[in-house]
């Protein structure tokens, strides 16, 4: 399952904010806090029990004002919230950084919905738990028919551990639950742990002809999904057969002609590619894993895992876990310059260096529909990525930067008007995305030039504030 999301209990309960943050310690990506009944000085209460570190994984339902004091980026909307709300108001949550969701009981309102919404909670998938005489409406053998909508949608009502594989075989993209958590809140913490074991691969590898053994299914790794290969205990050549079958799997079922651009639905989509691109890097204090989290926590929705000098073995397990995190926060995951990674987690998108395989030959691996990014330094650079089909291009260095090993010649603003004059005459239209110690400050001037959007790394892991300095990047990027 790609998301387990966890509801509060409607009332206050006695020690729920320390149940509250072992649930986040054992691995809750997202929280909603939905008390329906609570003063804003109650819930406040509640919220300032909760450690600074695990607000970036909560959406509010009530006194959405608390937000910003919190510094939480999840809204929810129940459907009569929703439909009070204008279009500019929710154009001008997502422009501030907001992930919103919103609930609807018919998958039919999916075709009206905004495609603002992130994700939605549809339900009662089952008879609830919480809510006696709150009985399912869908028919038998229901399948998901997301019709136009681009986001999530999640099930809600009667989830339990007997059930939770049944909601993944109607197409629902993840499960939220509330009832089963909350029966007993002394048990809380067991019961979140027995769903979180259901877990599973991405859809992309969930229908795959790939079954594990069972040594390897008790084979467990901290952090990562369950059934992610141990290894740590496998030979390379296991591991080297473990990643062939996801990408043979991929391969088989779709053709990829070279110099196509990833699937055309999904570019002419909203958020094709994020004006944000966070860099995931690794310090003496920090992990990948580590800056991947407090982007996310800051607000980032666009994430890209760039590990160097390590193997493709070394890798895998470090990808399993950043999409973990991603899914938990709606965010779309690209992996650097590892195509059979990117395909064997189901990765939203594949950044490619100068010295990696050509966009064409990756498209055979990742097929059609993942979106391609290519770096650049010369206007040569640029033609051939756009000639390769390219999604995205990142052009860089703007300045000398310590995260980028073996550094191209550094572009600066001159080097960038220049550049985006030749992409304007030979009628390029391809997103450019600056790299390269890029600030803040930097943005305003970038954008004159043309740029589409910048890539960002150390900016916002030495932050003293990493959220606000989210939002002044967003606001600068309007």
């Amino acid at each position: 399952m790609e998301d387990l999301i966890v509801i509060t209990h409607p009332e206050m309960l006695p020690g729920e904010a320390g149940i509250l943050n072992l649930l986040f310690a054992s691995g809750l990506a997202r929280l909603h806090v939905r008390k329906p009944g609570a003063s804003e000085t109650d819930l406040r209460a509640l919220l300032g029990q909760i450690e600074p570190r695990f607000r970036g994984r909560i959406a509010l339902h009530q006194h959405h004002a608390l937000a910003e004091e919190f510094g939480i980026k999840g809204l929810h909307f129940t459907e009569k919230d929703r439909l009070a709300q204008s279009g500019e108001t929710l154009e001008a949550l997502k422009s501030h950084g907001f992930t919103i969701s919103t609930s609807i009981h018919y998958p039919e309102a999916l075709e009206r919905l905004s495609h603002c919404f992130d994700y939605a909670f549809l339900g009662p998938v089952f008879d609830s738990i919480s809510k006696e005489g709150y009985c399912s409406k869908l028919p038998v053998n229901f399948r998901m028919n997301k019709y136009s909508f681009p986001g999530k949608v999640i099930a809600l009502g009667g989830i339990d551990a007997e059930n939770l594989k049944s909601a993944l075989e109607m197409s629902f993209d993840g499960a939220a639950v509330l009832g089963n958590i909350w029966q007993n809140p002394d048990n809380a913490i067991a019961q979140f742990e027995d769903l979180k074991s259901l877990q599973s691969y991405p859809k992309s590898a969930q229908h795959s002809s790939f079954q594990q053994s069972s040594s390897q299914q008790s084979s467990f790794i901290p952090g990562l999904k369950p059934g992610a290969i141990d290894l740590a205990l496998e030979s390379d050549a296991s591991a080297d057969t473990w990643i062939e079958k996801q990408i043979d799997c991929k391969a088989k079922a779709v053709h990829c002609p070279g110099s196509q651009p990833g699937d055309q639905k999904k570019k002419d989509g909203v958020n094709f590619v994020d004006k944000l691109h966070f860099i995931s890097n690794e310090t003496a204090t920090m992990s990948h894993i580590g800056s991947i989290r407090l982007a996310l926590e800051a607000g980032c929705r666009w994430i890209q895992l760039r590990v160097k000098n390590r193997s493709e073995k070394e890798v895998l397990p470090i990808a399993w876990e950043a999409i973990r995190l991603c899914d938990g926060f709606g965010a779309k995951l690209v992996i650097n310059d590892f195509p059979r990674v990117a395909a064997a987690v189901g990765a939203y998108g594949l950044h490619l260096g100068l010295a990696d395989m050509p966009v064409p030959e990756a498209r055979s691996l990742v097929g059609g529909e993942m979106v391609i990014g290519g770096t650049a330094n010369t206007w040569e650079d640029i033609a051939l990525r756009v000639g390769e089909g390219a999604d995205y291009i990142g052009l860089g260095p703007f300045r000398f930067t310590s995260t980028k090993q073996n550094l191209s010649p550094i572009l600066g603003i001159g080097g960038y008007t220049a550049l985006m004059r030749q992409m304007q005459a030979a009628g390029y239209a391809t997103p450019i995305i600056a790299i390269g110690g890029i600030t803040s400050d930097d943005i305003p001037e970038i954008r004159s030039t043309g740029i589409y959007g910048v890539a960002m790394s150390s900016s916002l892991i030495n932050a003293a504030d990493p959220q606000k300095t989210f939002y002044q990047i967003q606001q600068a990027l309007c």
